[in-house]
């Protein structure tokens, strides 16, 4: 290893000097005054340099330093300051502050230009553009394909080393399509062994979320047998000792550490090759093929050390870790799910009757002077999560039954006694849900059922907003946007369907199909009031009801056909942190995966671990957005409560949970 400019500190990298960032200093500052720069640009080259000599002490991939020794092994002493300066400026991609790709490379060209042709340096530039740079982004929020590979480009990060290789070749006036292969052909290694660095030594990446990262896992996650027991390990946090040992402990096995070795073993010897076939007619171009040989050797050099690296840590086995992890990226043991799963039950218990997650208008309702409270559809919500959710210690039941109770006859409304706002088919739904679960409040429902079929049009299709009652208007107040929503319109299938699937056959026929209509390829379009993968598993939970409850099911194949597009949509998002977004999606879409037949038991493993790990101590999860409400003064935002959360966050915990263990007794 190569001691850093900073003095007894161990560097990752080769061909480190002291006097490197000097040097590079003084070109960059030579070049401010010539007016290429705007004011306040010089801090991001400054950094450029700094990154390009290695630091923080020899973790940084020292483009700037290795640009400067090649420069000397072509005899170009003079242009190595400028062109170490150039290559920094090409690699500067993510510094913040730093222009795009197109204008560091205009930069570079104009460094490159004092020592050679305008038109060879514009040529450089040119051909660097048609490369991809790095710019991987944080391998947590990566999405993987459906055989577990890593969603990335595969060719990114070729501009830098095609950079490096190339700028000495411009400066000494040779060919520069040998140095262009070689640059292409080391870009994986250099890469790969930046992950090792990152994913080893490097104190700044305590999480191991350094998007250099991503090529080093992409390789692992290549591996049929290397995959699952990865996808399972980087689940969930990554922040703690326990959980960077069992990673550690995991990568250090001989399986990966194979693995590795093959690919760079492979790729050194094919930039070797690429060396050894490339024509070498002038003293420059033959000091810098002798460079790329020392290159390579070095780089191999540097995997031996971090191989003995992972033995070492090998041979520690799992204890090395604080505490008791999980070996080898070992599935969560099933009683972590259990506690789990109660604990957020015991919150919602405690917390009932959740006066935290209501709407309360203290401003108004558009500048009305009452303050209305909404907590029905709140508490609704949370009872049919609960029920769902199954034994909990409570009769839910008789809960739902006392709220059915509070709500009067013919005036099912989200703001209670407040008529500004019409009745609407959201809460008709998932009340119907519950009276159909608990049989209470059936002659009352009727009078709510009264009020929807006033507003049913000649199309048999239902609005969300009903304005007439059988004995008139509803409300006072002015007409409400969002009256065709397709999610409202999926949970009042939802609602119709639990209830008396044969009574409202008519109604759900039409609005089955104005639902269908609504779906594309994209996704369910027209929801005015919730995101993406709540519509989505609206369309779920109704396409189960449908298929088990519509009588002649007439549209039954074309449920049956957006049912799969939308699940394979849905779960196609899963990220390497086994998660689908935030909590509430991530809930959604592993509720929506416990609905397949045959689900995959490793993406609700990663998904449960995941939503396991992003729960309070308290058993709940932050407040997220739901749906849309009137704010204050006018505006528009998006109503959340932690109970409200918490319980569909439990509720798709515990249907992906029951889905494994129910999978698990079958192949015992």
């Amino acid at each position: 290893m190569t001691l850093s400019p900073a003095g007894g500190v161990t560097a990752a990298w080769p061909w480190l000097d002291p006097g490197d960032r000097a040097a590079c200093e003084r070109a960059w500052s030579a070049l401010l005054p010539g007016g290429a720069h705007q004011r306040g640009e010089a801090a991001w080259g400054a950094l450029a340099i700094e990154r390009g000599v290695g630091a923080p002490p020899g973790y940084s991939i020292p483009w700037a330093s290795w640009a400067l020794r090649l420069c000397g092994r072509v005899s170009a002493p003079d242009a190595a300051a400028d062109a170490a300066v150039a290559v920094a400026a090409v690699a500067a991609g993510g510094i913040e502050g730093a222009p795009d790709a197109l204008v560091r490379g205009a930069i570079a060209a104009r460094l490159l230009a004092q020592h050679a042709d305008d038109t060879r340096a514009h040529g450089w530039l040119l051909g660097l553009a048609e490369l991809a740079e790095a710019s991987w982004r944080e391998n947590p929020v990566i999405e993987i394909d459906g055989s577990g590979a890593l969603a990335a480009p595969t060719a990114a990060g070729v501009r830098e080393a095609v950079a490096l290789w190339t700028a000495p070749a411009l400066v000494a006036g040779d060919d520069l399509a040998p140095a262009r292969r070689f640059g292409e052909a080391v870009a994986e290694p250099i890469w790969l062994l930046d992950g090792l660095v990152r994913l080893w030594i490097d104190p700044i990446a305590p999480d191991l979320a350094a998007p250099t990262l991503t090529p080093l896992f992409a390789l692992w996650l290549r591996g049929a047998g290397l995959a699952p027991p990865l996808l399972r390990a980087l689940s969930g946090e990554r922040a703690s000792r326990v959980r960077r040992g069992e990673i550690h402990s995991l990568l250090a096995t001989r399986p990966y550490r194979a693995a590795l070795a093959a690919r760079m073993q492979e790729a050194l010897a094919s930039a070797r090759e690429v060396v050894a076939t490339s024509p070498r007619t002038s003293p420059s171009a033959r000091g810098l093929a002798e460079a790329q040989r020392e290159f390579l050797d070095a780089l191999g050099e540097r995997l031996r050390f971090f191989e003995g690296l992972m033995s070492f840590r090998d041979l520690l086995g799992p204890g090395a870790a604080l505490g008791p992890p999980r070996a080898q990226g070992e599935p969560a043991p099933p009683g972590e799910a259990r506690a789990d799963l109660q604990a957020a039950v015991a919150f919602l218990l405690d917390a009932a009757p959740w006066r935290e997650s209501w709407e309360v208008q203290r401003f108004g309702v558009l500048g009305s002077s009452e303050q209305p409270v909404g907590h029905w559809f709140v508490r609704a919500t949370i009872l049919r999560a609960l029920l769902e959710i199954g034994e909990v210690g409570r009769d839910v039941r008789a809960d739902a039954a006392a709220l059915l109770d509070e709500i009067p006859a013919g005036e099912l409304r989200y703001f209670g006694g407040f008529r500004g706002v019409p009745p609407d088919a959201d809460l008709l739904g998932v009340v119907l849900e519950l009276v159909a679960e608990t049989g209470a409040a059936k002659e009352r429902a009727e009078s709510w059922i009264e009020v929807m079929l006033a507003n049913v049009g000649e199309d048999g299709v239902v609005p969300t907003w009903f304005y007439r009652g059988p004995a008139g208007p509803t409300t006072p107040g002015v007409a409400w946007a969002g009256d065709d929503c397709a999610t409202v319109r999926l949970n009042l299938l939802v609602g119709l369907l639990s209830f008396d699937a044969e009574r409202f056959a008519r109604l759900i026929d039409a609005n089955a199909r104005r639902a269908l209509d609504a779906a594309s390829e994209g996704g369910i379009e027209g929801a005015c009031f919730y995101d993406a993968s709540y519509t989505d598993l609206a369309f779920l939970r109704f396409a189960r009801l449908y298929r088990e409850r519509a009588g002649d099911a007439r549209w039954a194949d074309d449920v049956a056909a957006v049912e799969v597009a939308t699940l394979s949509r849905m779960l196609r998002s899963q990220r390497l942190d086994g998660g689908f977004g935030a909590p509430l999606s991530t809930a959604a879409c592993l509720e929506g995966a416990a609905m397949r037949e045959r689900p995959d038991p490793l993406l609700l493993t990663r998904g449960l671990r995941y939503l396991g790990e992003r729960q309070l101590v308290d058993g709940s999860w932050p407040a997220e957005p739901l749906y849309r409400v009137p704010m204050k003064r006018g505006r528009e935002g998006l109503h959340q409560g932690r109970a409200l959360t918490t319980a569909l966050c439990a509720r798709g915990f515990a249907a992906a949970r029951s889905r494994l263990r129910r999978g698990e007794e079958r192949r015992t």
